[in-house]
């Protein structure tokens, strides 16, 4: 039967509701509770609709919106969690388990944002479409790969450089900001490195940028650090450590602004410990850096 003049997400329900009302004008309304299963009172407001208006009054009647089962609390953090943090559902779920013990499917998280009226979080940057998408990889021990890279940073319309060193294993970070990129910061970082990891390092990668060339491969040779290159024009191949670029724009240096170079030279180091020791993360399954760290190397510390 065609029911042109009903919705399509109803029309399996109507259908239903008219066998249920044509059984009761067939036999009576105690043979269709008996024989579909359903409450008379039930049946009886389906038949008086149906006598009264037509098959359209059969559709079913839900609320524009069912009230959440969720309590003031729990949705009081989910605001939270989205508008301040700006968290996807993924990370709220996390988010809730670990620090909260709320335990809630994403479906109703993601209702719940829907409800706020904040569905999407703010958009950033497109990136730009990658041609391949390369096979994601992860070393099986700390220290096996130091990605090492540097980021421009702009305070009062000056330039510095956050040099970032990032643990392949662990994503353990050790994060300097420098007013210069050259070889002699970079020498200076990698020593601060050495000293911050509670592992040796085994190797250091990097691109070809001029604050990596031959004086840096020497010092790495010195220290016994193997070195290497990724391809030109290929930063995805430093991938974890340009990602984490972004969680520091996003999260770090879009969230506050700072005076001078001396005060971002400060507060880098709170956001280090903060990444590492209370920022959980989705590619290591909500841990955090350190408690990999503390699962791979027990006993071992951070700085």
């Amino acid at each position: 039967m065609k029911l042109p003049n009903v919705k399509r997400q109803y029309r399996w329900a109507v259908r239903r509701r008219l066998r249920i009302v044509t059984y009761v004008e067939a036999h009576s309304l105690l043979g269709a509770s008996q024989h579909f299963g359903l409450d008379r009172k039930t049946i009886r407001e389906w038949r008086d609709r149906y006598r009264a208006e037509g098959i359209t009054d059969l559709v079913p009647r839900y609320p524009a919106q069912r009230p959440t089962r969720l309590v003031p609390a729990t949705i009081a953090l989910l605001e939270h969690a989205r508008r301040e943090l700006e968290y996807g559902a993924a990370r709220t779920r996390v988010w809730l388990r670990r620090v909260h013990q709320i335990h809630l499917p994403m479906a109703t998280i993601q209702h719940a944002f829907r409800r706020m009226g904040v569905p999407h979080l703010p958009r950033r940057r497109k990136r730009a479409p990658r041609p391949k998408q390369l096979r994601l990889f992860e070393k099986p021990h700390p220290g096996d790969s130091v990605q090492i890279d540097v980021k421009v940073v702009k305070l009062n319309q000056r330039k510095c450089f956050q040099y970032t060193a990032l643990d392949d294993c662990t994503r353990l970070r050790v994060l300097r900001l420098s007013r210069e990129q050259n070889q002699r910061s970079s020498l200076a970082f990698l020593e601060q490195v050495r000293q911050s990891f509670p592992f040796p390092i085994h190797q250091v990668q990097t691109d070809h940028g001029t604050e990596f060339s031959l004086d840096f491969v020497l010092g790495l040779e010195q220290a016994g650090i193997r070195h290497r290159y990724i391809q030109p024009r290929r930063p995805q191949q430093n991938g974890k450590v340009e990602r984490s670029h972004r969680i520091d724009n996003e999260e770090f240096w879009g969230r506050q602004s700072f005076l001078d170079f001396e005060a971002a030279a400060a507060a880098l180091p709170h956001w280090e410990r903060t990444y590492n020791a209370d920022r959980f993360s989705l590619a290591l399954h909500g841990e955090t850096p350190a408690e990999k760290l503390a699962r791979r190397l027990p006993g071992a510390k951070i700085a």
